[in-house]
């Protein structure tokens, strides 16, 4: 049986998913971009938005992206998000989940932050339509602003970036999000992260700088380690918190009661109780008549 063939038949139900959401020609195209050469980029059509989008074929996970917004709605869970204004993508890859953000929410202005030139490239064009709505910024969101390095792994979908140690490897520009929102107008409605792993840096040092400028966060974490930092992060804030798989939606984010407040509720009623237990033992306290000596 034929290598391509038998990808096919292995896969029914994928495909049987993939024709009742995007139909029978956007399901074959799906098909034969996935085994196509990876050197290579596709124009893809599907239903769903009215011009043609840019995939690598072959090992790429492009088609996979595109499957799991599509097919699977990765980010479904957006569905109940009052319409933002005000979006950052961090780690756009080819910028398909900003075009998706920017076709869903027509009067939304997207920042999407993509660090490898390759995919940037690709991210570029397949924005490019929607003019001064997508702003495509080739660099990578770190705690500090400078330089980061490149860490390529192999797979499109692993590629992440590290901290500079020794001044080898191919560097990328880093930016802050604290930059990032200003650039965005000094609050974001929505921040989108898919980083592989550097959640736990961009979610460490500096984020309550930051934090209360984002409404709404939609994340990808990598591992309980990256979990774990992020929602220690999110400790101080009241949100509605949904998820699908491991992208977590963390929607309508606001400040708990602040703890001066909840102090000074707290002495006063311990002030006030007291007052009560003194007045009492002040009682038992008084002589009857006549007992004095």
């Amino acid at each position: 049986m034929p290598y391509w063939l038998n990808r096919i038949l292995t896969r029914p139900r994928a495909v049987f998913r993939a024709l009742r959401k995007v139909g029978l020609r956007a399901t074959l195209s799906l098909i034969r971009i996935r085994l196509g050469s990876s050197d290579r980029i596709y124009p893809v059509k599907v239903p769903q938005w009215p011009e043609p989008v840019l995939v690598r074929g072959g090992n790429s996970t492009d088609t996979t992206v595109l499957y799991e917004l599509l097919v699977t709605g990765e980010y479904d869970v957006l569905k109940a998000l009052d319409p933002p204004r005000t979006i950052i993508d961090g780690g756009a890859n080819i910028g398909l989940t900003a075009l998706t953000f920017l076709e869903r929410y027509p009067a939304a202005q997207v920042i999407s932050v993509e660090p490898f030139p390759e995919t940037f490239e690709v991210c570029q064009k397949n924005l490019a339509r929607f003019g001064s709505r997508a702003v495509a910024v080739q660099g990578a969101i770190w705690p500090h602003a400078g330089r980061v390095c490149l860490d390529p792994q192999g797979e499109d979908w692993a590629n992440r970036v590290r901290a500079e140690e020794d001044g080898h490897g191919s560097t990328v520009e880093a930016f802050t999000m604290s930059s990032l929102i200003a650039a965005a107008g000094g609050t974001v409605d929505l921040f989108k992260l898919d980083v592989e792993g550097s959640e736990k840096e961009i979610f460490g040092y500096g984020s309550e700088e930051w934090l209360p400028h984002v409404r709404n966060v939609i994340i990808e974490v990598h591992g309980p380690d990256c979990k774990d930092r992020v929602f220690e992060a999110l400790a101080p804030y009241d949100y509605e918190l949904s998820n699908h798989d491991n992208v977590y939606f963390c929607k309508n984010l606001r400040a708990r009661r602040t703890t001066v407040a909840a102090d000074l509720a707290a002495l006063e009623s311990a002030l006030t109780a007291r007052d009560i237990v003194s007045s009492e033992a002040a009682e038992e306290l008084v002589l009857p008549s006549g007992a004095a000596g």
